[in-house]
């Protein structure tokens, strides 16, 4: 039932989304959708080096609080989480303004422009709701979480009209896109508020100083999680950078448009990933490591089943899609988009393996494997892209794929073995 409301919001998401990006390739064309392009990267690749995953943290160890009854310590994890999502999202703001200043003369952005990047940058990081996830799913809100998500893409489709009507501009996308962040993070504090009322009132320093007693090993996870996500989200998001810097905005743009559509892949592994995470947290809190064993069996047939109908779907309908949703801007973009599917095929294959190692206290493992997938991600980056493009860049995005399938998988089924 959780996936599947997870799925259901997803589903939603990723049809408006095909339309809204449809519509920015079509009005802002190659080289305004390659700008507007690394702007979004810039954002989502500061947002990746700052972030800890607090939901995977209120995951982790409210499941313990939730079975012992301690709404207190619970309340105490909660404000602690959202005490280093406030800290990350000013660390963030910083970081942010010294990248934009590298990357102005990098890419070409004209005053105008790196200003318009860096105020989106403040917003996408300053749009918290991080914890607000996991205090949804620690609680099995799913049904509600569902419906919060769902503003993204229902706000982003709204604002793209609007931008297409009075501001057919990178700097009208970059507005529609802000307001939908914010307006999905008011949705989603929103929500958390009347699922566990009054959690607000433990944000304070007590909490912050508490939280690391009642929940032993807990900076070492957040640590561990937000590396996991530096060398995750944030590597993939700085290809797009890397792809602007070599070859321009324009090839930026197409690598976008066909990452974007493979990414409805990891968009539904990622939802996968957040439904089976709880499942495994409460396993481990109750120490049933055969309960773990037929849920990562369970999960991994399913995610195997799943991949192969989207890969289907994937060849068959592509290269309609792209026609659809860019006409003569998709010329060459489809094969650039099956390699890139392919990687993210791979990717959720696996998915729910990095929850398990999560959820039973080997996050180091995860990290570890992240760490040297990414290593062969840009060893690949440095054979294939000097003779091949954003056709070397995909290539290397398979190969380290494939790696981190084979090393996930054979971490987690010896961790969870008798």
């Amino acid at each position: 039932m959780n996936v599947s409301w997870l799925l259901a919001g997803k589903g939603v998401g990723a049809v408006l989304s095909l339309i809204y990006l449809g519509l920015a390739v079509r009005v802002l064309k190659s080289e305004g959708f390659g700008e507007f392009t690394l702007i979004f990267g810039t954002a989502q690749s500061v947002a990746a080096i700052v972030s800890f995953q607090t939901w995977q943290i209120v995951i982790r160890y409210g499941a313990h609080h939730l079975l012992a009854g301690n709404e207190g310590a619970l309340t105490r994890l909660i404000g602690f989480c959202l005490g280093l999502d406030i800290a990350g999202a000013v660390a963030g703001c910083l970081i942010a303004w010294g990248g934009v200043t590298l990357l102005q003369p990098l890419l070409g952005w004209s005053d105008g422009l790196s200003h318009a990047a860096l105020a989106f940058c403040f917003v996408l990081l300053l749009s918290i709701r991080s914890t607000a996830v996991g205090v949804l799913r620690v609680r099995d809100r799913y049904r509600v979480g569902a419906m919060a998500d769902a503003a993204t893409p229902i706000m982003r489709f709204v604002g793209a009209v609007a931008a297409v009507l009075w501001a057919p501009t990178v700097m009208g996308f970059l507005l529609a896109w802000a307001i939908a962040d914010i307006v999905t993070a008011v949705i989603y504090w929103v929500c958390a508020q009347q699922v566990m009322p009054g959690f607000t009132r433990a944000i304070t320093l007590r909490a912050f100083r508490s939280a690391p007693d009642e929940n032993p090993g807990i900076w070492h996870f957040a640590w561990l999680t937000n590396l996991n996500s530096i060398v995750g989200t944030g590597c993939n998001n700085m290809l797009v950078l890397v792809v602007g810097v070599a070859t321009g905005a324009a090839d930026a743009g197409h690598y976008r448009l066909a990452y974007q559509l493979s990414q409805a892949l990891v968009r539904v592994s990622e939802m996968f990933a957040r439904a089976v995470l709880p499942e495994f947290a409460r396993s481990h809190a109750t120490e049933d490591r055969a309960s773990i064993r037929r849920l990562l069996g369970r999960s991994t047939r399913l995610a195997v089943g799943s991949t192969a109908i989207i890969l289907v779907m994937l060849f068959a309908l592509g290269q309609p899609v792209l026609h659809l949703m860019a006409g003569k801007e998709s010329v060459g973009v489809f094969p650039l988009l099956l390699v890139l599917g392919i990687a993210a095929a791979l990717d959720l294959i696996g998915v729910n393996f990095e929850p398990a190692l999560l959820a039973i206290g080997h996050a180091g493992r995860a990290l570890r494997v992240r760490l040297i997938r990414t290593l062969v991600l840009f060893a690949g980056l440095g054979v294939f892209m000097p003779h091949f493009g954003t056709m070397g860049v995909a290539v290397a995005m398979v190969m380290s794929s494939l790696l981190g399938l084979m090393l996930l998988a054979a971490a987690a089924w010896r961790a969870v073995r008798p």
